[in-house]
């Protein structure tokens, strides 16, 4: 397990979207906290002019007076207060900053949108008016707009509606290229055949999907809209006085930085504070509208794991020893504190339907929960905690002791890679290769019963039957002679009889390895013929943990009970008939 696992109680409450997002946003600490800086800030611009003695343009006759009790940001060269100055400045650019924001993502989710989805004219229409766009330099057009406006400036409107129109050609191309891969999943392809219509699959299906790209492009487009009203107002093609803004405040400064540097730094370190501030405050919204997102701090999280850690060791007599595993994707508890153990050489079984938390589980082992799972427990290889590796240290376990053989074995193998290379990758992690390694991959392959293996040295996946691929998956596995080996449902998609052959396959290639298994399945048809011991989940929650003779010949729980009854008769007779052979 990573280092960003940690334990935390599930939060209940409503299950409306707008619901979860505001506890997830609630959950980022630094969201919450950026967004009350930018909010504390516009409520200070609001309020606190009303109740200031001086106004941003009085001139009183403390002529370049540094900070004071009565000028707490001191006074410019004209005598007026930098403190009232700075107010009006805030108020001025978080107006500006704002509208921009609003303006350029509207219009580039709009444009983005409907290129990537209806593609080909559309997207070659609004692709070449970016490129236009980004031909026509700000300071040009802001140029021309300063030359047929009156003297005294560009209104915050004009000004706003200018930048917005320049600044939306970054939000388009993003979501354009975001939504043409997503129009061809299908996803969208089931709501067409529910009946949605365009302008609903949009809105409805693309748009939340972008959701978290758009929000950190707008974060950004606010800081470079403050930064671009700071340069034209400067050239003085943006706000002028008697005005001002925080840019103008700034750049008016950059003279008298050493001399006078209180009328440089204040508005400087404001515009800092707003960025930054909004920078988290975006990430806090990003992240608690995409419900993949991970709400942890893994600096955090590292230590409050390696705290957890350290639980007693006095039960952990086997290969593996898994102690109040739980593991959360935001507001939803997939695993609920189990506790399991496989003995070396021995075949755990992991049973229960799908959702029940089998996978989840078996990621864990290896460390490999995605960035949205927040999980917490113990968990112990050949008496070693392992919950907080790094990468580094990940490395020395997975694919070395704990070997992991996936459900599809379609994905599973690289498509543009020849078997022989795979397994050449593989080996690689030993260290050089021998000059003899294809008679190595030769006896891998035999060893899982693929006759003439040489001949498949060459071949790419998708030249070989489903049986095949995951049968070079098990044996890509035992190509380190692994401890522990996790299959999770290696025979779901294939068809019967070549089950039987995977199983078979499977189970002499272990017992050839010598190692532990803990093998995942929903069949409980499949579980005799190679278990040991048998955990059955059920909704996050291990529910009965015996031998296998036990589960078929009387079994405690009445979950595993309809689990028996939905088996397939005949095939879970020959089970129980080889479980008896067994036995005798």
């Amino acid at each position: 397990m990573d280092s960003n696992i940690v334990a935390t109680e599930p939060v209940t409450g409503g299950n409306g979207r707008g619901r979860v997002i505001l506890r997830r946003f609630l959950r980022h600490k630094l969201g919450v906290g950026g967004l009350a800086v930018v909010v504390l800030l516009a409520l200070i611009a609001i309020v606190v002019p009303m109740f200031w003695p001086y106004g941003h343009g009085e001139i009183t006759p403390d002529l370049s007076q540094p900070p004071s009790a009565t000028h707490p940001m001191g006074t410019d060269t004209l005598g007026r207060d930098l403190f009232a100055q700075t107010l009006r400045g805030l108020q001025q650019s978080l107006l500006i900053a704002t509208s921009v924001t609003v303006v350029a993502t509207v219009l580039g989710v709009s444009l983005g949108v409907v290129a990537g989805y209806f593609g080909r004219f559309v997207d070659a229409s609004v692709m070449r008016l970016v490129d236009l766009t980004l031909t026509l330099p700000t300071i040009a057009i802001a140029a021309f707009l300063g030359s047929v406006v009156p003297a005294g400036g560009v209104n915050w409107i004009a000004l706003s509606l200018v930048l917005g129109v320049l600044m939306w050609t970054s939000v388009s191309r993003l979501v354009r290229g975001i939504v043409l891969s997503l129009r061809e999943l299908p996803f969208v392809d089931a709501a067409r055949v529910m009946g949605a219509g365009n302008i609903q699959i949009m809105a409805r299906h693309l748009i939340p999907n972008v959701a978290d790209h758009i929000i950190v492009a707008a974060t950004l487009l606010f800081g470079t809209a403050i930064l671009a009203e700071s340069g034209l107002s400067f050239l003085g093609f943006g706000v002028q006085p008697p005005d001002t803004s925080l840019g103008l405040l700034v750049s008016n400064a950059q003279s008298a930085v050493l001399t006078r540097p209180w009328l440089f730094y204040f508005p400087g370190l404001l515009i800092v504070l707003i960025v930054l501030a909004m920078n988290y405050a975006g990430e806090g919204l990003r992240d608690a509208v995409n419900p993949k997102a991970s709400l942890v701090n893994p600096l955090q999280a590292a230590q409050r794991t390696k705290d957890q850690s350290q639980v007693p060791s006095d039960e952990a007599k086997g290969l593996v020893d898994v102690r109040g595993l739980t593991v959360d994707f935001g507001d939803s508890r997939a695993v609920n504190g189990i506790d399991l153990s496989i003995a070396k050489n021995e075949v755990l079984a992991l049973v229960g339907e799908s959702g029940s938390g089998k996978s989840v589980t078996a990621l864990s082992l290896v460390g490999l929960l995605p960035p949205s799972a927040v999980g917490g427990g113990s968990i112990r290889f050949d008496g070693k905690e392992i919950t907080e590796l790094s990468f580094q240290q990940w490395r020395q376990y997975r694919g070395r002791r704990i070997a992991v053989i996936l459900q599809d074995p379609s994905t599973t193998l690289n498509p543009v890679l020849t078997i022989a290379a795979q397994f050449k990758d593989s080996m690689r992690l030993a260290g050089p290769l021998q000059h003899d390694y294809r008679s190595r991959i030769v006896e891998l392959l035999d060893g899982v019963a693929i006759k003439d293996p040489a001949r498949l040295l060459d071949s790419y996946p998708h030249q070989l039957s489903g049986g095949m691929r995951q049968r070079i998956a098990i044996a890509l596995a035992m190509v380190h002679d692994p401890e522990l080996i996790i299959a999770d449902e290696p025979t779901t998609a294939l068809d019967v009889t070549v089950q039987a052959q995977v199983m078979s396959t499977l189970s002499l290639a272990r017992e050839r390895a010598g190692a532990a298994m803990l093998f995942i399945t929903h069949d409980l048809s499949l579980v005799a013929g190679i278990a040991d011991k048998v955990a059955v989940m059920r909704d996050g929650d291990v529910v009965e943990h015996t031998d296998v003779h036990t589960i078929f010949d009387s079994p405690s729980h009445e979950y595993t009970r309809s689990l028996l009854s939905l088996a397939p008769s005949l095939a879970l007779s020959a089970a129980a008939g080889r479980v008896e052979e067994d036995e005798s």
